[in-house]
């Protein structure tokens, strides 16, 4: 089957795309697919054990309860910045490197960005 790539920009608790990225990482994991997500800037914080233990952001608990098959990968840089270093992320997540980034993009059958709501 096929391996889907997803690019997260975005904070768990100001927009939507989070869900609808993790709704479409289940579903591809479900039809038999590889999913990677790689999360840049706030989209770090989907990762957070502080944020999935947080009674507003359900979303956090969606990817905590992806299956195997979906690898989660934060930019460690932008984890490390906002203070998510390998302990304090979801046990299913790994901070990794643009190299990672690199390798998603040159391995993905289709590929997707979620950056800001709005954003040009």
């Amino acid at each position: 089957m096929g391996h889907l790539g997803i690019l997260l920009f975005v904070s768990p608790i100001q927009h939507r795309s989070p869900e609808i990225a993790a709704g479409l990482a289940r579903a591809a994991a479900e039809g038999g697919h590889s999913t990677t997500i790689f999360f840049l800037g706030d989209g770090v914080y989907n990762t957070s054990r502080a944020m999935a233990s947080a009674e507003l952001s359900t979303v956090v608990t969606k990817f905590a309860e992806l299956p195997a098959s979906v690898q989660l990968i934060n930019c460690s840089t932008c984890a490390r910045f906002r203070g998510l270093h390998d302990e304090a992320i979801l046990p299913n997540a790994r901070n990794g490197t643009l190299e990672d980034l690199s390798e998603l993009l040159s391995s993905a059958d289709r590929f997707l960005t979620f950056a800001q709501e709005g954003a040009p």
